[in-house]
């Protein structure tokens, strides 16, 4: 939603651009998402502002979304909804994590951050124990696909099963 929120010629991108500069847009117009999380996570204030901007507008988006849908269960993918405090509006948590250790392994291994990096993310995100205190559902994502989906069909069934939702 954010990706789509801030495209070329957008009120969103306009805002962003207000706030931080045209540093954060690369020669095409588009937003280099790169250049901004640079300048954000390694300041709380201007990570402040950014979600200043873009949370009431990804709120909006993701509203207009559930409206629209006729499942019996929707699922919203936020790697900040606590952050946020989107959680309070959910029906339930699901926390989808790995120990620090992987997630620090797997971020080196894309190439896209470097150690420096990755501890100016990890220090602005809630920590560990606050994800875990608002869970409802937990799942470890530290061995491979197959434990990830076994834990995924686990819980889905649970859900099912909590919410008194049909088998199907």
């Amino acid at each position: 939603v954010g990706r789509r929120l801030a495209m070329p010629g957008s009120p969103c991108l306009r805002r962003l651009t207000e706030a931080f500069g045209d540093r954060i847009l690369r020669v095409d117009g588009s937003l280099d998402r790169a250049k901004l999380a640079g300048l954000c996570f390694a300041d709380a204030g201007k990570t402040a502002r950014l979600n200043a901007i873009m949370h009431p507008l990804i709120r909006e988006e993701e509203e207009a979304w559930i409206s629209c849908q006729q499942a019996d269960m929707v699922l919203i993918e936020a790697s900040v909804l606590i952050e946020s405090g989107g959680h309070e509006r959910m029906d339930a948590v699901i926390v989808v994590l790995a120990d620090v250790d992987v997630r620090r392994a797997r971020v080196l291994a894309r190439g896209l951050q470097d150690e420096r990096a990755f501890e100016h993310i990890l220090a602005r995100q809630c920590d560990d124990d606050r994800r875990f205190a608002v869970a409802d559902y937990v799942i470890r994502n530290n061995d491979g696909l197959t434990e990830l989906r076994r834990q995924v069909t686990t819980v889905y069934g649970r859900l099912r099963r909590d919410f008194h939702l049909a088998q199907g």
